[in-house]
Formats: C-alpha cells, sequence, structure tokens
C-alpha cells in the first residue's frame, strides 16, 4: 500500500485501502507500506490513474479515460505511457484510439459487452475520422458475422476510399476475392511474441504482420 504522511502519526491511504481491508480480514499483523512526504495534485493525479489503469474490474470504457488521460499528461508519448504502466504500446493505443474517436454509442456497447476493442477499431480506421460512418459500420458487423479476411478488407477499402459510403465500403468487403499469400519462415522468439500480441491485441496474425510489414516499409521509406 502506499501512505501520505499528513502529520506526525497520521497518514492517509493513497494506493491500496483494499488491499488493507483484505489483510485485516485475513488477521495479519502487518503490511508492507510506502510512506510518500509529498505528492502535488499533477503527480497524485498520475499515481491513481496507473493504479486504476491495472485494477481487474477497470471496464474497458474507465480504463481507455484513465490511459488518454495519462497519454495526454505525458504529451502524447505513448511509449512512455506504456513503460510507466505496463501496458504495450499497442493497448495504449487502442484505448487512446477509442476513447478519442468513437461514439457515445460505441462506447455504451463496449462497456455492455456488445462488441469487441479490435472491431471498434476498424471501424474507426475504415470511416477515417467520420464517426457516423463508423457507427452505421459497426452496426452491420453485429449483424452479419465477417471473417478475419473481410474485416481487413472493410479497413482496406475504407482507407482507400474516402468518399464510399458506409453501405459500400461493407458490401464490397463481403465480396470474395483472390488473396495472395507469402509464406515465411518464423523463427520462435518471433512466432511466441506474434502469439501474445494476438492473444492480447485479439487481432488476427494475418492482421498484425500486415501492419507489421507496412511500418516497416513506410519507416525505410518503401511506400
Amino acid at each position: 500500500v502506499k501512505l501520505i504522511k499528513k502529520g506526525p502519526d497520521m497518514f492517509e491511504f493513497f494506493v491500496g485501502q483494499r488491499r488493507f481491508r483484505a489483510y485485516e480480514k485475513l488477521g495479519w499483523p502487518t503490511i508492507p507500506a510506502i510512506i510518500i512526504d509529498k505528492l502535488s495534485k499533477d503527480e497524485a493525479t498520475i499515481h491513481s490513474l496507473i493504479e486504476n489503469v491495472h485494477r481487474t474490474e477497470l471496464n474497458h470504457a474507465d480504463a481507455a479515460r484513465a490511459t488518454t488521460e495519462l497519454y495526454k499528461r505525458y504529451h502524447k508519448d505513448e511509449k512512455k505511457v506504456s513503460r510507466i504502466t505496463g501496458l504495450s504500446p499497442q493497448r495504449v493505443r487502442q484505448y487512446v484510439e477509442i476513447e478519442e474517436q468513437a461514439s457515445k454509442k460505441t462506447k455504451k456497447k463496449l462497456e455492455e459487452g456488445k462488441v469487441e476493442p479490435p472491431d471498434v477499431q476498424r471501424v474507426i480506421r475504415a470511416a477515417r475520422g467520420n464517426i457516423e460512418k463508423a457507427d452505421e459500420m459497426l452496426d452491420m458487423m453485429q449483424k452479419y458475422q465477417l471473417d478475419k479476411y473481410q474485416k481487413a478488407r472493410l479497413v482496406e477499402y475504407g482507407e482507400g476510399n474516402p468518399k464510399w459510403s458506409a453501405k459500400k465500403i461493407f458490401e464490397e468487403a463481403l465480396i470474395p476475392r483472390v488473396e495472395k499469400s507469402i509464406l515465411v519462415p518464423l523463427s520462435p522468439k518471433i512466432r511466441d511474441g506474434l502469439q501474445k500480441a494476438v492473444n492480447q491485441l485479439q487481432r488476427t496474425p494475418d492482421e498484425i504482420a500486415v501492419e507489421a510489414l507496412e511500418h516497416w516499409l513506410g519507416v525505410n521509406l518503401y511506400l
């Protein structure tokens, strides 16, 4: 737990009050604690946000708000936010993207567990900032079960054709097309990392591989 010193023998809980109560119920006589002498208002807010991000009962909406607040406070440095919270940069990006670009309607669906964060990200990207268009595509995704290839095409067609309507993008994504596959041998280290990313981000290996390749080609000025 963390305590803020208020006087010679006076302390106030800063982090870990529920942990302390659990210790009490178990009858344990002591609990490890960190004493903080002084804490500015900003520092208190930041520490509270970091603590909240890791609460298991925190829903996606609350976690997204907390992470986005940190992101803004640290001048949009997602790597720094990732370092201090322990979240992956991709998870930080997901929280921020949804918090800043998703509509209230979509956030409510997330809170109710009716949609998954990766699908919200997909429609946000496909709609290119058009909130109403994103909502319309998400409604259609809920109505029709898309496979991983259709979802990938939804993003591709949306990003590449900003003047298309949500309906047009969705209809085109449903049309099968010949996919070109490239077989690449992966080391055990890369396979393990890819599997972790798939599990954590709830995205397909194909999507992650394409995004990684696109990023590399862009950084090295091949795109």
